[in-house]
């Protein structure tokens, strides 16, 4: 008996232990005096396309470095007094770096071939703020990797751009048409979508005008093969931005989830979907500092299950599949956290500030772009595996 329980003991002790996350980095890289923006992780392998743009913070950096290190460079030609604007990149699984064109938000089609992204049109200057103004007229454009070519697939109106591209499979992308909402602020209002076939252009969402303010678009998603975004709709009036929203999840016909009305709160990096189609999201956007922090689990608009956080980090990024989150404590220090184990890791980066997490579709590697510890206006990229 006593040697019976002794190995329930141990298979116990070995299969926390097993569950216990493991964070590998894969590589680091970085430029000096040079930001790091919009990453994005490729589907299948250790490759990251990112925004570059050179920061104009350090004094030893100059324009003449735009081409330093550069492995393929596909900007086109007469461009030189673009050196301070975006510029879409392609970092591979051997660190080497590939300029396709000037713009935002890349994502990448389900078969990594294709890279969608909103065309910067105005060349931006030093110091230039990123105001609506600085984006009107963006379009999207899609670069073929395979034929190394881009071309524009879809146009703005009047006085609008786009923005925020997402690929539905590796032939159908929806964008998002962005305005002034906010002063001189700009956001996403409406959705429409593209056939790179067909070059026909679909209406997904229109803009919506509630308190005499604008519904705005947040991010999209795939589930179940379906298009998915959330929406922040206004409940009241108020100067550029109402007191409180509406927040909702939405598809083309119906609404999978109603998260209440509350001040506006970004979903983004807040809600995951796993694969018993239930919906988890993180709600750690806390009124008064001892309100608790829930992990909800919801299916048919249900809650289903809701557990209590502990509230120890400043900023916090939850998975695809809403198995893991990545938390930042005060002091700069990142842990992974799995959320159905509680248990957790430290990821061994410098503690220093982090802009930005983001993660591959398969809940499997994430990227973490941070201040370099003693390079001015210099970011660091970290791409990482969870083992």
């Amino acid at each position: 008996m006593k040697f019976y329980v002794y190995v329930l003991a141990l298979l116990w002790s070995v299969s926390v232990q097993a569950q216990t996350p493991r964070v590998e980095i894969l590589w680091q890289w970085y430029q000096q005096g040079y930001y790091i923006l919009n990453p994005t992780i490729a589907h299948s392998n250790a490759e990251v396309a990112f925004v570059r743009r050179l920061s104009g913070k350090d004094s030893t950096v100059q324009a003449s470095s735009f081409f330093r290190g550069v492995f393929k460079n596909y900007l086109s030609a007469g461009t030189s007094d673009r050196f301070y604007d975006p510029v879409i990149c392609i970092l591979d699984k051997n660190k080497k770096l590939t300029l396709i064109d000037y713009g935002w938000d890349p994502a990448y089609s389900k078969d990594d071939k294709k890279i969608a992204y909103a065309y910067q049109v105005k060349t931006l200057k030093k110091g230039d703020p990123l105001y609506a103004e600085a984006y009107q007229g963006n379009e999207i454009k899609v670069f073929d990797k395979s034929a190394q070519h881009a071309e524009a697939v879809a146009k703005p109106l009047s006085n609008n751009y786009l923005m925020d591209p997402f690929f539905l499979d590796s032939m159908k992308v929806v964008y998002k048409i962005g305005t002034k909402v906010n002063g001189p602020y700009g956001a996403g209002i409406s959705f429409n979508q593209v056939d790179l076939q067909t070059k026909k252009t679909s209406i997904i969402r229109l803009p919506g005008i509630k308190y005499r303010l604008y519904e705005l678009m947040g991010e999209a998603y795939l589930i179940n093969n379906q298009l998915a975004y959330t929406l922040y709709s206004p409940t009241d009036t108020g100067r550029g931005m109402a007191n409180e929203y509406l927040h909702l999840l939405l598809t083309e016909k119906d609404t999978l989830q109603d998260f209440g009305i509350r001040r506006f709160t970004l979903l983004d990096n807040k809600i995951g979907f796993n694969d018993k189609n239930e919906i988890i999201f993180l709600d750690d956007e806390l009124l008064l500092p001892e309100d608790t922090v829930y992990v909800q689990t919801y299916k048919d608009n249900r809650l289903i299950r809701r557990t209590p956080l502990q509230h120890n980090y400043v900023k916090s990024y939850l998975s695809p599949n809403g198995t893991y989150m990545v938390y930042i404590t005060e002091g700069k220090e990142a842990f992974l956290l799995n959320l159905i184990t509680m248990r957790r890791a430290k990821i061994n980066i410098p503690e220093r500030e982090i802009y930005t997490i983001v993660w591959a579709k398969d809940s499997q590697r994430l990227a973490i772009v941070q201040e370099h510890e003693s390079l001015v206006g210099t970011d660091i990229l970290h791409l990482l595996q969870i083992r």
